[in-house]
C-alpha cells in the first residue's frame, strides 16, 4: 500500500472565523485554497493516481481534500471520524489496515494526529515522528497493507516545496 498523509491548507484562525470560533466549520482562507490548488496539481508529478481519498469531517480538511480531488480528476472523497485529532491515531491505523496491499491512499487530516499517526505506523508507537505544516504531505509506503511499524517513509513536503516541484 501507498499512504500519502496529507495536512489541511492554511484555515482561518478560531478568533476571526466566520464560524464563530467554531473549529469544526473553520473553512480554508483564499490564499490556503490557492496554494493547495498549485500543490495538489504538482503533486501529481510524484502519484500517478490516488484510489482512495479520504479526509477528517473538519471543513478545512474536506476542503483540502476536495482540492486534490479535483487535481486528480474529480475523485469522490470519503469522510473518515478516524482522521479527525479527536481520535487516537490507533483507530485510523486500524481503519487504513482494512485496505488491499496495491490501494494508493490519500488521508487528509491535522496536526498533532498526523505526526501521531506517522510514528505509529513507521516504528509501532505513537510518537510525532513528523512535523506536518500546514499542506504538507508524506509518502509512507507498505509491503502488504498497512500496520502499525510496517510502513516505510520515502519522502515528506513542505507546502512550499510541493508548490516548487516540476510538472510533467
Amino acid at each position: 500500500m501507498k499512504l500519502l498523509l496529507v495536512r489541511h491548507a492554511i484555515a482561518e484562525d478560531a478568533e476571526l472565523s466566520a464560524a464563530g470560533g467554531a473549529d469544526a466549520l473553520r473553512p480554508l482562507t483564499d490564499i490556503g485554497r490557492k496554494k493547495m490548488r498549485k500543490g495538489a496539481n504538482r503533486l501529481r508529478s510524484q502519484v500517478d493516481r490516488i484510489d482512495v481519498l479520504a479526509c477528517s469531517p473538519r471543513v478545512r480538511a474536506r476542503e483540502t481534500a476536495g482540492i486534490i480531488a479535483r487535481a486528480f480528476g474529480d475523485l469522490p472523497v470519503l469522510e473518515r471520524p478516524e482522521l479527525d485529532f479527536t481520535h487516537p491515531p490507533e483507530a485510523a491505523a486500524e481503519w487504513l489496515g482494512r485496505y488491499p496491499a496495491e490501494t494508493v491512499l490519500a488521508a487528509v487530516g491535522h496536526q498533532p494526529h498526523l505526526g501521531l499517526l506517522s510514528g505509529l505506523l513507521l516504528v509501532a508507537m505513537p510518537c510525532p515522528l513528523i512535523a506536518f505544516r500546514k499542506g504538507g504531505v508524506a509518502l509512507l509506503e507498505f509491503p502488504g497493507r498497512a500496520g502499525p511499524g510496517e510502513g516505510v517513509l520515502h519522502w515528506v513536503l513542505t507546502a512550499g516545496q510541493l508548490r516548487g516541484l516540476k510538472q510533467d
